[in-house]
Order: C-alpha cells, then sequence, then structure tokens
C-alpha cells in the first residue's frame, strides 16, 4: 500500500511541477521517500541496473550507455536529467512504473553523485557499477579525494552482487579491488595520448595509497592517470581488461582508437572530442559487455552517441559552432584546456565562473588549472569571462598570461548578453561554465539556438 501511495504523490507532484514549467527531478522523489523510505528497494528489485558513479565522466558515460542499450534494442531508462541524488533516482523510477511499483522497463541507469551513493545503495539493487575516476572536486563539499574514494568504496560493499568496472589508470580507483568482494573488471589507455607527456604539478595521488611512497609512472595520460608504479609495495596498475592500446587520431569532435576488448582488437572512432571522452568509451565498454551486449553494438553505440547537455554540447548559429563543455575542477578543466590547444581554427573563449552550492563555495581550485599554453595561440581572438566570479576568473586569466588581448568582463549572470556576443563573433565559440553557470546559461542558449530541455 505504501509503495502505491509512494508512486502517486510522486506523479501528482510531477504533473503539478511540469505544468508550472519545471523539470520535476528531485522533489517528487523527496515526497516519495517521505511516505516509504525504502521504496527504492521495491522499484530496482526486477530491472537490471547499471550505476555510474565517480567524479568526472558520469553524464557522458550514461549517454554512451543510453545508446548501447538503444542499439541493442533493450527497453530501459535512465535519470537524464542529472538529478543523481537519491531523491533524483528514486523520482525515475517511480515515473517508469506502474502505479504499484513495478517498473516498465528491463534496464536501468543510473547517474549517482559519489556522496549520494552511500544512501543509494543500501537500497536498490545493481547488475553492474561502473567507477568512472576519483579526482579532487569540490573540496568545501567533498573533501579530500581519499574521502570520496571511501564513499565509492563503502557504497559498492553493499551490493556485493554487482559486476564492478575500474580504471586501471587511477591508482585510487583500481586501490579498490583489493578490498571489494565483487568481480572486477578493469579498463584504461595503455598509451599516452601526448609523446613524453608529464605529470602535473599538483596531482591528485602522488604518493602510494597503501604505503604513502611517490609513485613511479611508465608513462601518463592526464591528471594522475597512467602506468603507476609503487617500487616499495608492489602495488601498480594492471593491464587492463579492456584496454586503448593506440590512439591514432584526437580530433576536436571525435577521436580514432585501436581498442582491445577482452582480446579482440578493433578500430574504434569515438564520436565526441577529447582525451578524457577516450576514457569515457572503454569504460563504457566494459560495462556493455559486463550485461552481455555484443562487441559489434557496444562499439556502433561509441561511434553514433552524441554528447549529454553541456558537455561537449554543439550548437549551431549561422556557419559558426557554439560549444559548451562544463567544467567541475581542476582536472576537467585542465584538459578541456588542453583539448582546446589543439583546435586549429580561430575561435572566441566565454570562461564562467559561479560558486553556488553546487559548484562548491571554495574557488581557488582555479588556480590548479593548467591551461595548457593555450593564451599562447594565436587563434584564441578573443576571452571573455561571466559568472558570479568573473572578477576572480578574469585575475586568473591575466595571470596565465594573454599577450596584448583584453580580458573582457559580462557582468551580472547576463546570460542573454553573453549569448548577443557569441553569435555576433563570426567565428566558432567555446562556452567553458561551471556546473549552475551551465544550467543557467543553457536555457537560454537552447531557446535561441534550438535544443532540448536539460530534463528530456
Amino acid at each position: 500500500m505504501r509503495v502505491f501511495l509512494s508512486c502517486l504523490v510522486c506523479r501528482i507532484v510531477t504533473f503539478i511541477l511540469q505544468k508550472m514549467g519545471r523539470g520535476a527531478t528531485s522533489m517528487p522523489g523527496k515526497v516519495a521517500l517521505k511516505v516509504k523510505r525504502n521504496v527504492l528497494a521495491d522499484l530496482s528489485k526486477d530491472t537490471k541496473v547499471i550505476i555510474v558513479t565517480g567524479t568526472n565522466g558520469k553524464t557522458t558515460s550514461c549517454r554512451i550507455l543510453e545508446e548501447g542499450l538503444i542499439e541493442a534494442g533493450k527497453s530501459y531508462f535512465i535519470n537524464k536529467s542529472g538529478a543523481n541524488l537519491i531523491t533524483g533516482v528514486t523520482a525515475s523510477f517511480i515515473m517508469n512504473s506502474t502505479i504499484t511499483g513495478k517498473c516498465k522497463k528491463d534496464y536501468a541507469i543510473i547517474e549517482c553523485d559519489e556522496n549520494a551513493f552511500k544512501e543509494v545503495s543500501r537500497y536498490i539493487r545493481a547488475d553492474v557499477i561502473l567507477v568512472t575516476n576519483v579526482f579532487r572536486d569540490q573540496l568545501d563539499r567533498y573533501g579530500e579525494v581519499t574521502h570520496t574514494l571511501n564513499a565509492i568504496k563503502e557504497s559498492v560493499k553493499n551490493l556485493p552482487d554487482a559486476v564492478v568496472c575500474l580504471d586501471a589508470d587511477c591508482s585510487l580507483t583500481y586501490s579498490m579491488s583489493r578490498e571489494i568482494p565483487n568481480k572486477i573488471v578493469t579498463f584504461g589507455v595503455s598509451v599516452p595520448f601526448e609523446k613524453n607527456a608529464k605529470a602535473p604539478e599538483i596531482s591528485d595521488a602522488k604518493y602510494c595509497i597503501f604505503c604513502k611512497n611517490e609513485y613511479d609512472y611508465t608513462y601518463h595520460t592526464y591528471g594522475h592517470l597512467g602506468g603507476f608504479v609503487c617500487n616499495k609495495c608492489g602495488y601498480k596498475r594492471p593491464e587492463p581488461d579492456f584496454a586503448v592500446t593506440s590512439v591514432e587520431e584526437l580530433g576536436k569532435d571525435h577521436s580514432i582508437v585501436v581498442a582491445d576488448f577482452a582480446g579482440s582488437k578493433n578500430i574504434v572512432r569515438v564520436n565526441i572530442g577529447g582525451a578524457y571522452n577516450v576514457y569515457n568509451a572503454i569504460g563504457c565498454a566494459a560495462a556493455l559487455s559486463s550485461i552481455g551486449i555484443e562487441e559489434k553494438t557496444i562499439i556502433s553505440a561509441i561511434e553514433h552517441f552524441s554528447g549529454a547537455f553541456g558537455r561537449m554540447e554543439q550548437f549551431k548559429s549561422g556557419d559558426n559552432d557554439i560549444n559548451v563543455i562544463l567544467v567541475k575542477n581542476p582536472a576537467g578543466f585542465s584538459q578541456t584546456m588542453s583539448f582546446l590547444s589543439t583546435v586549429e581554427e580561430d575561435f572566441s573563449l566565454f570562461i564562467c565562473l559561479n560558486d553556488n552550492g553546487a559548484d562548491g563555495r571554495d574557488i581557488s581550485w582555479i588556480w590548479d588549472v593548467d591551461f595548457n599554453g593555450i593564451f599562447e595561440k594565436s587563434n584564441v581572438k578573443e576571452i571573455y569571462v561571466s559568472g558570479k566570479r568573473c572578477y576572480d576568473m578574469a585575475i586568473r586569466v591575466k595571470y596565465e598570461g594573454v599577450g596584448d588581448r583584453e580580458i573582457k568582463v559580462i557582468e551580472n549572470e547576463d546570460y542573454h548578453k553573453l549569448l548577443d556576443i557569441a553569435v555576433s563573433q563570426g567565428r566558432d565559440v567555446y562556452i567553458v561554465p561551471t556546473y549552475t553557470s551551465m544550467m543557467t546559461m543553457r536555457p537560454v542558449i537552447a531557446k535561441r539556438l534550438g535544443g532540448k530541455e536539460f530534463w528530456e
């Protein structure tokens, strides 16, 4: 009876909020949980559940997994809105179930916040858990990386029957393999993206998590990812089950790699730019294989998926592209700058920094960003900063050194003005916002240039 009531009130609240023009992604779930706290256990019991967690790459990974299920002809749902706390997860299940709580889909793809995973894992059941990576992220909310790692590890222990896909190149993520009881499938990139790539000056995992000795590396990909080796206790990167063995091309809108899927070599075109998306692709290959999806279907999904909202999302403005690339922490921001440094065409750069709760109040992390010499390139024609902390961002960019360019400030989070300027550039534009800036800005862009609402 309480499952029925929980589903009923969730639907009523969703209907009312959507009539008001709101996304209805979390509040309905909050109300439903007031009626029955453990309703997720009832809702998920007959559904094959894939949970995606980790610091970076969750939303894009969910899009690849979604494409894999579409191409495999499976019925599924996904918490596409990015409402990845227990309230949003609960609402997603209820809206895809009957009024009595029986899920109408065979599969569920659930993006789950690292901290929220602790609570979600007490109630949900899961078949596969994909852990993308662990990086420093929002110190005022998550604390240091070991706090995030322990949160994920304890959550996984609540789901001992799930297959766990771990990033073999992340010394933090892979360390869980020594403590969790689950079957483990590993993935990674076995070559550097750039020749002679060096470790960053500031690393989230410089010392061995077990004996505190400084790691040596046989190669680096980005951040602390790569061929880590502890010469004191012997902890090191394993040979992954799913591995990128060669990077043939890193383009602005795609990558071409050679990938080994558990012994089967394939040439794969990743349908989105950025080295970090190569990791997302190979991680999803491991997860999709773990639920029995065929290899050819996995490759097709990687080659045809489209970016999630705000993640390498592209809008057309006449003959030019306006690209939105979300950043949330030093590693992601650094990789975005590394990606933009490979763009050869002229473009204008807009950076938008907020310090709302979902962004993290502490913005000191922007000083740990590696801009990868982007302002040494003459094709970066104009630089704009915006957001609540636009002047802090302007100072950070100024200290990086921008030559004779002027750093132009758009105050008061005026995203209508920002878009007016962007569409008038006469060249491609890359907008790099933090989370709440992106969530406020994107409806403005979508309304003018076309695009779905974020929850669709």
